[in-house]
């Protein structure tokens, strides 16, 4: 496993490295203290890291169970007395990391780990700390939780932003994210987002540029997908009855979907992923970026579209109604490229191909398909 090229970036989006920091056990340990070793210059960003995954995570951070605390003391009893009764076989044992922090610790302050052999001392002076560090964790904890749950909890203030069919909005975040929301869409999220991150909930489509920030994640969650980015340009269409599709523009993004995903799915520049809601299926491609930005551009491009979703479209494009008569049994696929065009010119371009007719009365619009 290559880490030499990895920033703050990298070991966040890295799934081994998170379950490192988050669950932490003997073989996950010494597999990333001996590869940081060989990598001494990545110790800060893999420190820069583990915080940033820690704030995310607080509530679920690993706790020593009881039949772990009895065992470390065990392993201390032993130490001990083997250190006393002068056992050759301590000189052999080398040290062994307990999580992330004592490795990225000792890491970064020294630039390289080492392995040294107990003496007699220092085998008394580790099991003096290890007790210390030990009970300060735990009075820590229980300090902690009780005064989380003596402190009423802050009241959170939330912004939405929604617009009307017909309508598209361009927004600016606190954190200076730009947001391009299209038509029939809403986002909503906490006024000035929470310490450790940046998250939204979004309800139909929109195209964000990420401001940069390496300490605080932009999350965006829609019909249980959540999109993670830590500065990027990407696009999420997320209506109600269609595919699910992320498209990256610029930068990584990190994608998980409840119940689909084992892992995160992480995208490149022109990129997207397809999610099929409905049937739990995805599917990693490349995208055509005239067709998925055109929205932004005032452009309604049609490539073997579905019919219901170009019906979607247009009925958020120009604000309008539209119902269908004779809908034919197969398939129906619409294509056709419009750029600021009337909804009457953009029915008399594709009614030809499709074989049908419409008429417009104000905002109820028939479509009627020849028999």
């Amino acid at each position: 496993m290559d880490i030499s090229n990895y920033t703050a970036e990298d070991f966040v989006l890295d799934p081994s490295f998170k379950k490192w920091v988050m669950q932490p056990n003997a073989t996950s340990n010494i597999f990333w203290e001996r590869l940081l070793a060989k990598n001494p210059s990545k110790y800060n960003e893999a420190k820069k890291a583990r915080a940033l995954i820690l704030s995310l995570n607080t509530k679920n951070q690993p706790k020593l169970s009881d039949a772990e605390i009895s065992e470390i003391w065990k392993h201390i009893d032993f130490k001990m007395s083997a250190a006393y009764q002068g056992n050759e076989s301590i000189k052999k044992d080398k040290v062994v990391p307990i999580n992330s922090y004592s490795t990225l610790e000792r890491g970064a302050s020294n630039g390289s780990i080492r392995y040294k052999p107990f003496a007699k001392f220092s085998v008394r002076v580790a099991c003096i700390l290890a007790m210390a560090i030990g009970l300060g964790y735990l009075s820590g904890w229980l300090v902690s939780t009780t005064v989380i749950q003596e402190e009423n909890p802050p009241v959170l203030e939330f912004v939405e932003h929604k617009t009307v069919p017909g309508v598209k909005s361009h927004l600016t975040l606190s954190d200076g994210s730009l947001v391009i929301l299209n038509s029939g869409s809403e986002l909503r999220y906490i006024k000035n987002f929470e310490k450790g991150r940046r998250e939204v909930q979004l309800r139909g489509e929109a195209f964000f540029s990420v401001a940069r920030d390496s300490l605080r994640p932009f999350i965006v969650n829609s019909r249980q997908t959540t999109t993670t980015a830590l500065g990027t340009s990407f696009n999420i269409k997320a209506y109600e009855g269609e595919t699910l599709d992320v498209s990256l523009l610029t930068g990584k993004v990190a994608i998980n979907r409840d119940g689909l995903m084992e892992e995160p799915i992480t995208l490149l520049p022109g990129e997207a992923l397809k999610i099929d809601t409905e049937k739990d299926r995805l599917e990693k491609t490349g995208f055509d970026q005239d067709l998925v930005m055109g929205w932004t551009k005032k452009r309604i491009i049609f490539r073997e579209t579905p019919l219901m979703e170009a019906i979607r479209v247009l009925e958020n494009w120009y604000g309008v109604q539209i119902s269908i008569k004779n809908r034919p049994l197969n398939q129906v696929l619409l294509s056709g490229k419009f750029q600021d065009e009337t909804l009457e010119n953009v029915l008399e371009g594709m009614k030809f191909s499709a074989r049908f007719d419409f008429t417009i009365d104000k905002e109820d619009v028939k479509i009627i398909f020849k028999e």
